[in-house]
């Protein structure tokens, strides 16, 4: 089978605001304030895009969307709307780059409902992916619809024999340097635990997984964890799916492509280290867990290979990659939509629902006691049987305490709670919530210095309120992917 490169999904972070740029929308089209922002003109006249440039990045866009993406007739629709606002001038007010960027963006997916398919801007490039470098490319001559408002025969950035081939397009250069197995050990009642962060692709990740599942060969159950996998590349997840069943190759998804044959993907008839086929498989999801992080999840749920447990996922199904559409404009193309054998259909849209539900923070100790029940029914040794029960019982205490989420002064969080531009805080009796227009709730944990917090399931992302001379909340700073705080000024 072909290996083709599925999303990271940088949604998951544009959605929470810890990355800049255009954020991904809801398909029901929330998207007005990042439209005000759009058609706000920008400061520094430099930045300003003229309408010809404009034109040419949607000919561009419009042109790999038809060459690639993976339901035509979205790609007619799309089209369609394109060209229209196009000739009714729609897109000649003065924007800067990541202005437009976010307008189509918007665009895209209240037209497809696809939160995938995006259109970013310098340094913006690669959508999220750490690295990415998309290629540039090769074909002169006047589009389609040479008549349209600033279209003129021109170059255009993008390589015609490599666009024509879904799944390659921008590859994640830099993708080699993240960590995707980040933790690999055994817990108490031996059962071995595997944190997700991503699935990196075969070719420069295999010694890394390869170890990680030997640390936990000889486990009597396995828990994946995959609350902050915000995606990876097929290959990978068929690898370490392959470790949970027999030699004997079997189906596990089929890739369907726009203008191409599907592709099938199949467990591997030979892996290296230990096969565990009758184990007791757990795999914990959260509302950021994405892309490759369902496939793993949607594979073993509907062969009834694992038990999910936590939150319904983001639904990021559908996979692609970045090309390059002109004047240091990138579109994330999805071409290729997964469909699993025993559903007959994928998770775009609609998330891989888990077995269990509970709040994502509580996953973990739901999953490993439930393992060490199975594992106390099977016990016959009286000072084994005490350890175990001891740590179900520990368990029991920590679920019953919410993890702390019980321990809430809900008068004290009301002054951090309002509207800040795109993002809005909440406060329930669970604590501080953020959540970015279209994106998910996400609980704020607090920090020892005040006014700061960090992200629940993103250690990365932080937060910190700004007040102004008389104490009160006016701002709040949101750390992005690049290192640089972002500001949301608080709506009165």
């Amino acid at each position: 089978m072909r290996t083709v490169t599925i999303a990271i999904l940088s949604l998951a972070l544009s959605m929470t605001g810890l990355r800049s740029g255009a954020g991904a929308e809801s398909p029901d089209g929330a998207g007005e304030r990042e439209a005000a922002e759009a058609a706000r003109p920008p400061e520094d006249p430099d930045e300003i895009l003229t309408p010809e440039t404009k034109s040419e990045v949607v000919h561009n866009l419009i042109q790999v969307m038809e060459d690639l993406y993976v339901l035509p007739e979205t790609t007619r629709r799309v089209r369609e709307d394109l060209r229209s606002r196009l000739a009714r001038g729609e897109f000649d007010r003065p924007e800067s780059g990541p202005q437009f960027s976010a307008e189509l963006t918007r665009i895209l997916q209240e037209l497809s409902r696809d939160l995938h398919l995006r259109v970013s801007f310098g340094s913006e490039e690669g959508a999220g992916l750490p690295g990415c470098r998309p290629r540039r490319i090769v074909r002169t001559g006047p589009e389609e619809g040479a008549g349209l408002p600033g279209c003129r025969p021109r170059r255009i950035v993008r390589t015609v024999p490599e666009i024509r081939q879904p799944g390659t397009g921008a590859v994640p250069a830099g993708l080699e340097e993240v960590k995707g197995f980040t933790k690999a050990e055994m817990l108490s009642g031996n059962v071995g635990y595997v944190e997700v962060r991503l699935f990196p692709g075969r070719e420069w990740a295999e010694d890394e997984a390869v170890r990680a599942m030997n640390a936990v060969a000889g486990a009597d159950a396995l828990i994946f964890d995959l609350r902050a996998c915000m995606g990876g590349v097929p290959d990978m997840v068929h690898l370490i799916i392959s470790y949970l069943y027999g030699p004997e190759p079997m189906h596990l998804l089929t890739y369907y492509h726009a203008h191409t044959d599907p592709d099938s993907a199949y467990t591997l008839a030979e892996i290296p280290g230990e096969r565990m086929p009758d184990v007791d498989v757990y795999v914990l999801t959260s509302s950021l867990t994405g892309s490759g992080g369902e496939e793993f999840a949607y594979d073993l749920k509907h062969h009834g290979r694992a038990t999910l447990v936590g939150e319904t996922t983001a639904g990021a199904g559908h996979g692609g990659s970045v090309h390059a559409i002109g004047a240091d404009f990138h579109a994330f193309i999805p071409d290729f939509r997964p469909v699993h054998p025993a559903t007959g259909t994928g998770w775009e849209g609609v998330g891989v629902v888990p077995h269990v539900r509970v709040p994502a923070r509580l996953a973990l100790a739901h999953a490993h006691r439930d393992a060490l029940r199975k594992r106390v029914a099977s016990l016959t040794d009286p000072r084994e049987l005490e350890v175990l029960q001891r740590e179900i019982e520990r368990l029991d205490g920590e679920l019953s305490r919410d993890s702390g989420a019980g321990h809430v002064d809900v008068d004290a969080l009301r002054e951090y709670a309002g509207k800040y531009e795109i993002r809005t805080i909440t406060v329930s009796e669970e604590g501080l919530f953020l959540q970015r227009v279209g994106g998910p709730k996400l609980r704020l944990v607090p920090e020892e210095e005040p006014d700061r917090f960090f992200v629940e399931l993103v250690p990365a992302g932080k937060v910190r309120f700004v007040r102004d001379e008389t104490g009160v909340i006016v701002e709040m700073n949101v750390l992005n992917l690049e290192g640089d705080w972002e500001t949301s000024r608080r709506e009165r």
